[in-house]
């Protein structure tokens, strides 16, 4: 019995459409042989190739940026979370993984975004809400906003690693806070008292009691470099004489420094830079 061509051609077509059931199975082998594969070399070849043949596939795009992450090469695996997030709009991880990318490049407003996408996906995910918290935090205390004490211990109370790949410090219990100083002075203004007390109120918490700190302060232009030096050394012990009388923290859990406008602050078009230059940072000094 002869077979007709039309009939052979409708049994061929499914399989040279992309897109097909036919071919849609084929990355699902694909993606359930990825995690079988225990050889870090041989798997991350698995996902290069796998996302070559299923370019579409949310997952694999997403498997292959964190590949990307790994290696350092930041904008090219920022454009596959883009991509697993194009194709999969729910996918929570897609954003965490922006979010990771514009942390490395300093890029606050993007990442708080993209942490603020997961959080709402991901509802139930601590580590997202966490990350969050400690990025809305450290936007609130750049831009001279009145940190809470639970800011503060979002920030303080975290014991990773301080990042110091890019000027603004956005990994890490580090605040860099726009404290609110009369002009050129070490004189707080009431709204920067209200700013120090978050400080020390939460110095004192439980959580924080025995941590110690390092405090350093930064002034810029239109003063000279020594006036910004000296100053910046007037707020320095300013700030640690005030936390020790005010709130009773032990001197010895408070280093101070000053830098004057030795350490220039880009904020990638955060805030005016020029003022970012006028703050304090507040370090968790980590113990071996």
């Amino acid at each position: 019995m002869k077979i007709k061509s039309w009939y052979l051609l409708l049994l061929i077509i499914p399989f040279l459409i992309p897109g097909t059931p036919a071919l849609a199975v084929d990355c699902k082998a694909i993606k359930k042989s990825i995690p079988a594969e225990k050889d870090l070399r041989k798997r991350r070849a698995l996902i290069t190739e796998a996302v070559k043949k299923c370019p579409e596939d949310p997952l694999l795009n997403y498997k292959y940026g964190l590949t990307l992450e790994r290696y350092r090469k930041y904008d090219k695996a920022l454009s596959y979370y883009q991509k697993a997030a194009l194709y999969d709009p729910q996918m929570g991880r897609a954003h965490v993984g922006m979010g990771d990318i514009y942390i490395f490049q300093g890029q606050l407003d993007k990442a708080v975004e993209s942490y603020g996408i997961a959080a709402e996906l991901m509802p139930d995910d601590s580590r997202t809400a966490s990350k969050l918290a400690r990025l809305r935090a450290k936007k609130k205390a750049l831009e001279g906003g009145v940190l809470t004490v639970g800011e503060v211990l979002a920030v303080m109370d975290y014991r990773g690693k301080i990042a110091t790949n890019t000027s603004l410090l956005l990994n890490g219990p580090v605040l860099q806070y726009k404290i609110d100083f009369v002009q050129y002075t070490n004189e707080l203004t009431p709204i920067g008292i209200k700013q120090l007390a978050g400080i020390g109120q939460a110095f004192q918490n439980d959580a924080l009691q025995h941590v110690r700190f390092e405090i350093s302060t930064h002034m810029g232009l239109p003063l000279s470099s020594k006036v910004a030096l000296e100053n910046s050394k007037l707020r320095a012990q300013m700030i640690k004489d005030q936390l020790v009388a005010n709130f009773g923290i032990d001197p010895k859990r408070i280093e101070i420094i000053w830098h004057g406008d030795t350490m220039p602050l880009e904020s990638n078009g955060l805030a005016d830079e020029q003022s970012l230059n006028n703050r304090v940072e507040f370090k968790r000094i980590l113990e071996q």
